[in-house]
């Protein structure tokens, strides 16, 4: 059998890592279109999620609606839980569910929805993507800048289109309000890497985030372990897959990606992450033409180790 030397290995590594790296990635979310997703358990009270939600472990709620605005996911389930459902005084509406564990309700209208015995998604699956999604997203180089002063956070663009800013958590939370600086115009996506494992969130005496209505918004907590959203109102999508989230009044215009919801914030079904192309991400994925030059970088070291052989025979 032939082989092939180290110095050619080394020589066709990049090669092989071009596949994944030379292109810009699509970043999408990948949780078809549901409103909430929670990778654990679910719990709340006195509120409501506009869209579908996805609950990979049990759901326990009361004086709750799900899928008031029929955002279905999957192509038509209003709600998915893969454990137990505990469920008093509400409403799931539209689409069908579906309730991997047991079953317990009282109050509870099914306006429009039926029970379906077919799980549409791996949660193991779609929870590893998500993951593996944020992670990436925080290795992506910031194009853009931010600045504190006076209790307001500044935002420079660069004019790509697509910012990505690396902040903290620290400083998100110092913060009564933002200024949308220079090189960013209406519109763009904007995706802010928020580090901390503790990061408690936005500042909770009232933070202006009403700019953020203009743009295609993502805040990616990927250390966050613990996020605490307290009366604000959030116009973007968070993605926080490792963070139980609590907290409660405001509403987050958006999807959500969380570890454990134990929050009454109300989730709206507006603003959605609209998918976009990142140079630097790569994605969980592989687009097409990543296995295409992963072929050929194999191929190329198939001819070498064929043609280096053919030598030593001298044939």
């Amino acid at each position: 059998m032939s082989t092939i030397s180290k110095s050619s290995a080394l020589f066709l590594l990049p090669v092989l890592l071009a596949a994944g790296s030379a292109q810009a990635g699509v970043l999408d979310l990948g949780i078809g279109g549901a409103n909430l997703y929670s990778l654990g358990n679910f719990s709340a009270s006195g509120s409501d999620v506009e869209g579908a939600v996805l609950v990979a472990g049990n759901l326990s709620a009361s004086n709750y609606a799900i899928n008031g605005k029929n955002k279905d996911a999957y192509g038509g389930y209003s709600l998915v839980v893969g454990g137990n459902l505990n469920y008093s005084s509400g409403s799931i509406k539209h689409g069908q569910y579906y309730i991997g564990g047991a079953k317990t309700t009282s109050n509870v209208g099914f306006n429009s929805s039926t029970a379906s015995s077919t799980l549409p998604l791996s949660f193991a699956a779609t929870a590893n993507q998500v993951k593996q999604t944020s992670g990436a997203l925080s290795h992506v180089a910031a194009t853009a800048s931010s600045s504190v002063q006076y209790g307001g956070m500044t935002l420079t663009g660069s004019g790509s289109g697509v910012e990505v800013f690396n902040i903290s958590g620290a400083s998100l939370a110092s913060v009564n309000h933002f200024n949308f600086g220079s090189q960013l115009s209406k519109h763009e996506t904007l995706i802010f890497n928020i580090s901390g494992k503790d990061a408690i969130g936005f500042n909770q005496n009232g933070v202006g985030l009403d700019g953020f209505k203009d743009y295609n918004v993502l805040f990616n907590f990927y250390e966050a372990t613990h996020l605490n959203l307290q009366n604000v109102g959030v116009y973007g999508s968070l993605l926080a897959p490792l963070a139980t989230v609590t907290g409660g009044g405001g509403q987050i215009n958006g999807n959500v990606i969380v570890g454990n919801w134990a929050s009454n914030i109300q989730v709206n079904a507006s603003r959605f992450f609209q998918p976009t192309q990142l140079g630097g991400f790569a994605s969980a994925v592989p687009e097409p033409e990543s296995y295409a030059m992963l072929l050929a970088g194999l191929g190329l070291i198939g001819f070498m180790a064929r043609r280096k052989a053919r030598a030593r025979s001298g044939a």
